[in-house]
């Protein structure tokens, strides 16, 4: 039987996640592994909610996944402005690795798909260390020219979890489109996953991340990039809810 807050859905800008915490995650995960049908679980974020809002496709995506986990303190910040309370933060970085050692232990196999050349073999040569048992049948990067080899390769593999990783909303169209052909039970989008398990980015440390600022970390160790998602659309985010609320909208 399934725990009862893994069905307590919170509703932000158009998009509804599922707000529950890692343990509820786990337990959702292993009643879609042994389920009949293909199931996806994505992860919603502030600049994943940002991008839903002008891109419809991306927005039903989110919304048609078997499951939606929160992620980040503006995420957190949004639902407490709406009047609600975030239960957890179940970001992905954090949560596959708790996915893959229960994989390990249920004997489930695994494909790591995305980032650069090398960065999802590394990846899985990590996590074979890391993880004893696990069964990663294989990697590829997130480059390529044929969608329909790199599905042969991924159903060819046997792989029965698929972790994508090409950032959003680029991940999620691809498992999307791509679902009726791809065998795997359970895909997942997981972002910078695979950068950070190659060990081709830092983590954050661990108090940063239990004071929710790994942001701060991410700035700092890309500030090219990161500035403008936190500094700059993380503001207009910020205020865009606020206005949403005060107009009365959800």
């Amino acid at each position: 039987m399934q725990p009862k807050d893994c069905f307590l859905k919170t509703k932000i800008l158009g998009v509804s996640y599922d707000n529950i915490d890692g343990n509820a995650a786990v337990q959702r995960f292993l009643a879609l592994m042994e389920s009949s049908g293909k199931s996806n679980i994505f992860f919603l974020n502030a600049d994943c909610l940002w991008k839903s809002r002008k891109d419809k496709e991306y927005r039903d995506i989110l919304n048609q996944a078997s499951l939606l986990l929160p992620d980040g303190v503006g995420l957190r910040l949004a639902t407490r402005i709406f009047g609600s309370r975030m239960r957890d933060n179940c970001n992905g970085t954090d949560l596959s690795p708790v996915l893959m050692k229960i994989a390990a232990k249920k004997g489930y196999k695994i494909y790591f798909l995305g980032g650069r050349n090398g960065i999802a073999d590394q990846a899985a040569e990590n996590m074979r260390r890391r993880i004893p048992g696990i069964k990663i049948t294989g990697s590829y990067s997130g480059y390529f020219d044929s969608d329909k080899d790199v599905i042969e390769r991924i159903n060819t593999s046997g792989a029965e979890i698929l972790f994508v990783a090409m950032g959003v909303p680029l991940q999620e169209k691809w498992i999307s489109h791509n679902r009726e052909w791809l065998e795997p039970r359970v895909c997942l989008g997981v972002g910078a996953l695979l950068d950070y398990l190659s060990g081709q980015i830092p983590r954050a440390p661990l108090w940063m991340r239990q004071l929710w600022i790994e942001w701060i970390w991410r700035i700092l160790v890309d500030p090219k990039r990161m500035v403008k998602r936190y500094l700059i659309d993380g503001f207009g985010f910020i205020v865009f809810v606020i206005w949403r609320r005060i107009m009365g909208k959800v």
